[in-house]
């Protein structure tokens, strides 16, 4: 799942490649859905065999995103999460999951997102998709004020292909703390995690932070003799 979503900046560009991936492929996946997932996701960790549960998965996840598409703004989240709780530690509830909590911070219902990301965290065994599922919680939890929630769960985050992401969502949540020096410490640690490859929008926010400290005068001493 990191393959298919991480190669994508937004949140919105990244279900929308997870949707063409099962539009491109659900289809043909019916029979064989938890062998293809498995291998574009690398979980090792599937049977060598394909189950008649994970088979009627696929298909119930399937007829489950056709719905909930198909009804647009007045989609219910019911059914999404019925078919999450009813497929726990199945990697189609890992992509409802997902895709739900997406769903919930478009329409800025983050605590639905914040519940959606902490259960799926709790019961993904994928090591891999921990620091993805970490990344969005934390930026919820920013959302609803809870900072300290926030900046624990981003410095669970260890693995070093997510260091930048991490360091730059902290440098966003010291921000609305109003804390600028910490800030700018995590901008600063994020740009040097990028070895290089900075991206535009950190730099910028790096920049923004040297200029205002730059701007930012000393008081002029009084002359006591005034």
């Amino acid at each position: 799942m990191v393959d298919i979503i991480e190669g994508y900046e937004t949140e919105e560009q990244q279900v929308d490649a997870i949707k063409k991936w099962w539009s491109d492929n659900g289809t043909m996946l019916v029979v064989g859905a938890v062998i293809g997932l498995a291998g574009l996701w690398g979980w090792r960790y599937y049977g060598e065999t394909v189950s008649t549960s994970q088979e009627q998965a696929s298909t119930e996840f399937a007829q489950v995103l056709a719905k909930y598409d198909a009804k647009g703004e007045e989609h219910s989240t019911t059914e999404m999460q019925t078919f999450i709780a009813d497929n726990e530690g199945n990697s189609y509830a890992t992509l409802a999951a997902m895709l739900l909590a997406k769903e919930a911070v478009q329409a800025g219902d983050f605590a639905l997102a914040k519940t959606q990301l902490t259960d799926l965290l709790a019961s993904n065994e994928y090591a891999p998709l921990n620091p993805v599922i970490e990344l969005r919680l934390a930026r919820v939890n920013a959302e609803l004020g809870d900072y300290d929630a926030a900046l624990t769960t981003l410095n669970n985050i260890t693995e070093e292909g997510f260091l930048v992401k991490a360091n730059q969502s902290k440098g966003a949540v010291y921000l609305k703390q109003g804390n600028i020096e910490s800030a700018r410490t995590s901008f600063q640690a994020a740009v040097d995690a990028s070895e290089g490859r900075v991206d535009p929008i950190l730099q910028l926010q790096l920049d923004d932070l040297a200029i205002a400290k730059a701007n930012v005068a000393p008081a002029p001493k009084l002359d006591a003799a005034q």
